[in-house]
């Protein structure tokens, strides 16, 4: 018994220094873990054949937009909508048709323009050569008016005075043209005319002259002059 017990206490000591050894290890173990882990942390490098993480500063894309139900039901117009195309639709017909009325009268007025630009050079020329023709025939009524007077002049007194007071019943117009011209153009020879006509004859005379040097001043006037000149 006594030899027993060494061998006992031997394998006991032994279990406990193998336990303490053990647990020594193990120790190092965990401490190797722990710093393995942190430097994964603070320098991680991913795998070759693992994608890279997602970089979530990156704006994110739109949402996609829903795609229509086929399935769902077209909804269909009322009747206010209807009825507010319906007018739409004839009130810019309305407006298609005045335009184009615009656009007819607008041409219409455009020929009319022209042709009322054509009939005024019409007109103007017209105009002058009824102008032209009045100016030669004042010409041609001076210049036998000159050589009447000129008769008068070279006519004797007694011989031409006659003549006017003939001239004062049948044309007046005529009779102040002459006496005027010859008052103008031979003031002697009319004075010697007037000493050989009646006293009557050249009062009416001179009055006729008179009038005729100072215009009507209205209408009613010349109206009572012509008539007077007729009478």
């Amino acid at each position: 018994m006594r030899a027993a017990r060494p061998l006992l206490l031997l394998s006991v000591v032994l279990a406990g220094l193998l336990a303490l050894k053990g647990l020594s290890l193990a120790d190092g173990a965990i401490t190797w873990l722990g710093e393995a882990s942190a430097y994964a942390v603070e320098d991680p490098a991913p795998a070759d054949d693992e994608p890279a993480p997602p970089d979530e500063s990156a704006e994110a894309p739109p949402p996609l937009s829903p795609l229509p139900d086929e399935s769902a039901p077209m909804a269909l117009p009322s009747q206010a909508e209807l009825d507010l195309q319906s007018r739409v639709a004839q009130r810019m017909r309305a407006l298609d048709r005045r335009a184009a009325e615009l656009d007819t009268r607008e041409q219409l007025i455009t020929v009319a323009e022209r042709r009322l630009d054509e009939r005024e050079v019409q007109l103007l020329a017209l105009r002058d050569d009824i102008q032209t023709l009045v100016d030669t025939l004042n010409a041609a009524r001076d210049n036998q008016l000159g050589a009447i007077v000129q008769v008068y002049a070279t006519m004797e007194p007694d011989a031409a005075a006659p003549v006017l007071e003939t001239l004062m019943v049948t044309d007046r117009d005529t009779l102040i043209q002459i006496a005027a011209a010859l008052q103008e153009m031979n003031a002697r020879r009319y004075s010697q005319i007037m000493e050989a006509a009646n006293p009557r004859f050249v009062a009416d005379l001179t009055t006729l002259l008179a009038a005729r040097a100072q215009p009507p001043l209205t209408r009613a006037e010349m109206e009572a002059r012509r008539v007077a000149a007729v009478d």
